[in-house]
């Protein structure tokens, strides 16, 4: 469990610097409808990036204080309302980041054939 842990500790710390420096546009499809997604543009990717380092933060926050600690005791109030706060940062970071990508089709799947002129005029084949 420790190893899952720290791989996805890893994984926030490189998925966020990625996406907060380098800022990539890409498409992320839908999960129930791979037709259509969302968009993200370079503000929307940094906005993921930043919750995803939030997300890390608390995690260092949790392996302090369950694994690498001594003895094993509830955190102190001021770490337990930072950890809190990064919490309620990270889901509105990335709540607004998907808010502010635009949903577009997707762009990797071929155009349906647009209706001919004798078959819009005369309504669908039954």
């Amino acid at each position: 469990m420790r190893t899952f842990q720290v791989l996805m500790l890893t994984l926030c710390v490189v998925g966020g610097l990625h996406l907060l420096l380098q800022a990539p546009g890409f498409f992320m499809p839908d999960r129930w409808d791979p037709a259509v997604g969302r968009q993200f543009d370079a503000i929307a990717s940094r906005l993921l990036g930043c919750g995803l380092l939030a997300m890390a933060a608390m995690a260092l926050i949790f392996l302090r204080h369950h694994f690498y600690a001594d003895v094993r005791r509830l955190p102190s109030s001021s770490v337990q309302k930072w950890y809190f706060a990064l919490v309620v940062l990270a889901v509105g970071l990335i709540t607004l980041a998907f808010n502010v990508a635009e949903q577009v089709p997707n762009p990797d799947r071929p155009a349906l054939p647009a209706p001919s002129s004798r078959q819009a005029a005369n309504g669908p084949d039954t």
